[in-house]
């Protein structure tokens, strides 16, 4: 019989990259990325499936949980992640192959470029990453009128990117809304008050009211990654700041 063989960290963050990005019910060895995932690692695709189950047991952001087998790495990647989401960014390009590669990535050794462009294509990846692990959040659909076309979606950040570089990753620092409620969101001509129902501002005319009204007026609850309270929290209080 062949020796188990134990996952290690760089193995379990590219597994960690594709269970942010992959909706529930897809955790089966017949998924393509899941078994692309095992090529890359050397592992079965029965392995790969199993890991993202036991990955799921450690996200207490879910309304149901999944096998309570996770191992000491799988629990030292996932607090990694939560503090520092870069290596498991890095992990799913690097071995996932499930992510475009960026412009530094598609020439040899002795090639060279600015730090700004190194920079701005580093940026892509991780908003790339956090667009898709909002959506996968959100079932891809929006959170305020369930539009599901992707190319009128946005994964808006509540606490903006450039506002705290801390929580640019943070899956919780996430709505999934179409574009004008996002630009809305952004401009904090919009906001949610604690019960996430949505707040407008008064410097908006009756007409634009009304249609950032229409439908929903309460966000719905992702699958995983609910909102962070002190993230909401934070975004209404600017709100209201500028309501004067």
């Amino acid at each position: 019989m062949a020796q188990r063989r134990n996952w290690n960290m760089a193995e379990v963050r590219a597994a960690l990259a594709l269970y942010l990005r992959t909706n529930f019910g897809r955790f089966h060895k017949t998924n393509p990325d899941v078994i692309t995932l095992a090529r890359q690692l050397g592992r079965t695709p029965s392995a790969v499936a199993l890991k993202l189950g036991n990955l799921a047991a450690l996200d207490d952001t879910l309304p149901q949980k999944g096998m309570a087998n996770a191992s000491a790495t799988d629990r030292a990647v996932w607090a990694e992640f939560l503090a520092n989401p870069d290596p498991v960014i890095a992990a799913g390009l690097r071995l996932g192959g499930l992510y475009p590669l960026h412009p530094s990535q598609h020439h040899g050794p002795g090639w060279r470029e600015g730090r700004d462009r190194q920079v701005n294509a580093t940026a892509r990846d991780g908003q790339s990453f956090f667009r898709r692990m909002i959506l996968t959040s959100y079932q891809g659909r929006c959170a305020m009128t369930g539009i599901c076309d992707p190319a009128l979606l946005t994964a808006s950040h509540i606490v903006g990117w450039a506002d705290d570089p801390g929580n640019r990753m943070n899956p919780r620092n996430g709505l999934c809304l179409n574009a004008l409620h996002d630009r809305a969101f952004d401009r904090h001509l919009i906001s949610f008050d604690a019960t996430h129902r949505i707040v407008v501002s008064a410097r908006l005319g009756d007409r634009a009211r009304d249609v950032l009204m229409q439908g929903h007026d309460r966000l719905e609850t992702p699958e995983r990654f609910l909102p962070d309270p002190s993230l909401m929290a934070r975004h209404h209080a600017q709100f209201l700041e500028r309501q004067g």
